[in-house]
């Protein structure tokens, strides 16, 4: 193997590593006001460095098909860790509060009308017609669990 495969093979098991890494579990922070739901900034570096090393694994590859796929892998490992750095759930006192890269919403208990816990996500049906949905499938099990039962609380508790 040359010196330049071998340099390859190392920039494509980094890039694999971090990529497992990036893909790990969000992460809540339960306090007395509700929880904060977000990505560790651990997560998002691997994920950027993860498209940053397989970005030069494909510098000059060949087959030329082989450095596009890996180009295009490397641009949505680069969308993932933006993704993650932006993701932020607030299930506070003052109500749910989301940012993401498409914006951010906020919504107080008063306004949400029903809570539709479903397998993989949680939809939140504001008056309105307006809908918040909450996918669950990367939360472990106890934590989704806790969560809908926050909201539906908080939503309980407001309609009084």
């Amino acid at each position: 193997m040359t010196r330049e495969g071998a340099l390859r093979l190392l920039l494509l098991l980094m890039a694999l590593g971090l990529a497992v890494v990036a893909l790990g579990a969000p992460r809540f922070t339960w306090g007395n006001s509700g929880v904060v739901v977000d990505h560790p900034r651990t997560q998002a570096a691997a994920a950027l460095g993860a498209a940053l090393a397989l970005a030069a694994a494909a510098y000059r590859a060949r087959p030329r098909w082989l450095m596009v796929a890996a180009g295009l892998t490397a641009a949505a490992l680069a969308g993932l860790g933006a993704r993650q750095l932006a993701w932020r759930i607030e299930v506070v006192e003052t109500g749910f509060h989301e940012r993401s890269l498409g914006g951010a919403v906020d919504l107080a208990w008063s306004d949400i009308e029903a809570v539709e816990p479903r397998e993989g996500h949680v939809t939140l049906r504001a008056r309105g017609g307006s809908t918040v949905v909450i996918g669950t499938g990367r939360f472990a099990p106890d934590e989704r669990v806790r969560l809908e039962r926050t909201i539906a609380r908080r939503v309980t508790e407001a309609a009084r």
